[in-house]
């Protein structure tokens, strides 16, 4: 009985310890978020803090963004790319899936979220099917994000990303945290031979990097 009671009474004062101790324990851990969801809530990024950070929106071009693709050297560039692009040119994607050069997912005008709540979910399931796996990144070509969208977003446990300036025929000058874009389409374009100059002017780093001031691991692709 004593033993008993004993056993009872050091279950009790465990559980008391226990639950003091997550009560009162930092909150350093309790929001961490899957796999690499970087806000608490459905919201969008467009500036980081630790740096700057080159990001390339790609939807039209072969032999030119192979020898850039080819050339490139690390730290890389961050691709984001449009879902026809990828899948028309696999060749390419290999070199860069080898090369370990981030890729993520360039999707259509904000607006058509709204217009097709289903088509976030069905360009993820097309990225995720030609890549292998599910993007970490999402931007529109508008860098419009309607509510909707982000919610999808969201769900989908993919971030979203805009920009701080857009590369145009002027070189503008970056400031701490800025996330610079590089347009590659059919009407509105930047000579690539340029780009690979501008990319080895001078240092730029991820956008983990410049979010969180830390090397992220870089991302295996299935063979």
């Amino acid at each position: 009985m004593c033993v008993s009671l004993k056993t009872k009474l050091l279950i009790t004062i465990t559980s008391v310890l226990l639950f003091l101790l997550l009560l009162f324990a930092p909150n350093t851990y309790s929001t961490l978020l899957p796999v690499f969801q970087v806000t608490e809530k459905p919201s969008v990024i467009s500036k980081g803090a630790y740096g700057n950070t080159v990001t390339i929106d790609l939807s039209f071009g072969r032999e030119d963004v192979e020898t850039l693709v080819e050339g490139l050297k690390a730290p890389y560039p961050h691709f984001f790319i449009s879902i026809e692009w990828i899948e028309r040119s696999e060749p390419i994607i290999k070199i860069m899936q080898d090369k370990k050069i981030p890729i993520s997912l360039l999707g259509k005008e904000g607006l058509l979220y709204i217009e097709d709540r289903s088509l976030f979910k069905k360009e993820i399931d097309r990225f995720e099917e030609a890549i292998g796996v599910k993007p970490d990144w999402f931007r529109t070509s508008d860098y419009e994000f309607p509510v909707e969208l982000q919610k999808d977003a969201w769900k989908e446990e993919v971030n979203l990303l805009g920009s701080t300036l857009v590369l145009g025929n002027t070189v503008p000058k970056l400031t701490k945290g800025d996330i610079l874009t590089v347009p590659l389409h059919q009407e509105e374009r930047i000579d690539t031979i340029q780009l690979a100059k501008y990319l080895r002017s001078q240092p730029f780093v991820s956008i983990e990097q410049n979010i969180f001031n830390m090397k992220m691991k870089t991302k295996s692709y299935p063979e």
